[in-house]
């Protein structure tokens, strides 16, 4: 004997279904989600690109910059040493006030190239890892879930 229900509410949940014209064979189903999720993951990846090559950009004209901070630096490091042996050859030549000047002219050049060269090693680099990607990634991953419990009720 087949039960009647007067009202959608007294049809115990586990047995309620939607009407055939809503219904969706589990398999479409199936294959939307999985091209929705090559789709996603595609996009994830050229975002993971795009990320990373911006970053080497940004590292390579940081890299670039210091290089030349670098190689003026010990230009100017070289004239210092310059003085400064010009200054042990007029001390040597003579024991009088020239050989002071050259000296102090030697000190600051030195110190100055020392200055720059010491600028070139205090880089704040960003870590290459696409963390927006990663982020993104997680987020959809969530959302997958969820739309697949959901789905599943």
């Amino acid at each position: 004997m087949k039960q009647q229900f007067s009202n959608v509410s007294d049809i115990p949940s586990g047995a309620r279904r939607l009407p055939a014209s809503d219904e969706r064979p589990m398999s479409d189903i199936v294959a939307e989600l999985w091209e929705n999720t090559e789709l996603l993951v595609r996009k994830e990846v050229e975002l993971a690109i795009t990320e990373i090559e911006r970053k080497a950009d940004r590292l390579k004209a940081e890299v670039k910059r210091e290089v030349m901070f670098a190689a003026i630096g010990g230009a100017v490091a070289y004239a210092g040493a310059l003085a400064l042996v010009a200054a042990a050859v007029l001390l040597l030549g003579k024991a009088v006030d020239p050989w002071i000047s050259a000296l102090i002219v030697g000190g600051i050049l030195s110190a100055g190239g020392y200055a720059m060269l010491n600028r070139a090693k205090h880089v704040d680099y960003e870590p290459l890892a696409p963390t927006q990607t990663a982020h993104s990634l997680k987020r959809s991953a969530q959302t997958i879930k969820e739309a697949v419990h959901d789905a599943a009720r």
